[in-house]
């Protein structure tokens, strides 16, 4: 008897393993998550900021942050946060983004956590999630803004 459950505890382990890696083979191939680093060099036009990123592979290309919200006033007196969208445009799709950003006006820094919209993204960024920052630097006021992009973008396909 003793043989015999053991027979049959080494049948359904086998089996539970070649059902596991059945299972975990396509979650991989879903899981196209990439670590991503750029620069980011804009201008501001007053509602809205363009500019360039480049240096960051799949993510090169043009961009335009619209402002949808003013600059709030946080506890510290010159540090303000504010809202925009950015839409980045590669030849490889539109990347789009929902960006929360705060900036001391005094020091000419800024951060900003930009999260991926998948339903408004398209091409290679279509259905992709994930989550950019993006830390830089003004020395006119904020005119002219450069900031280091890194983050991580999981594509759908």
């Amino acid at each position: 008897m003793n043989t015999r459950i053991r027979l049959l505890t080494i049948c359904a382990l086998v089996a539970l393993a070649v059902g596991l890696s059945s299972t975990l083979q396509p979650v991989a191939a879903l899981n196209d998550c990439k670590q991503l680093i750029g620069t980011l060099n804009a201008v501001n036009n007053g509602n809205s900021a363009t500019g360039i990123i480049t240096q960051a592979g799949r993510l090169n290309g043009t961009t335009e942050a619209v402002h949808t919200s003013g600059f709030t006033p946080t506890s510290d007196s010159t540090t303000f946060s504010f809202t925009d969208d950015l839409t980045l445009t590669t030849n490889k799709g539109v990347l789009r983004t929902h960006n929360v950003v705060i900036f001391d006006v005094a020091r000419g820094l800024f951060t900003a956590i930009a999260r991926v919209d998948p339903n408004a993204s398209t091409g290679d960024f279509a259905g992709a999630t994930g989550v950019l920052y993006l830390n830089g630097k003004t020395t006119d006021g904020g005119a002219t803004v450069q900031a280091e992009i890194t983050g991580e973008i999981c594509f759908a396909n």
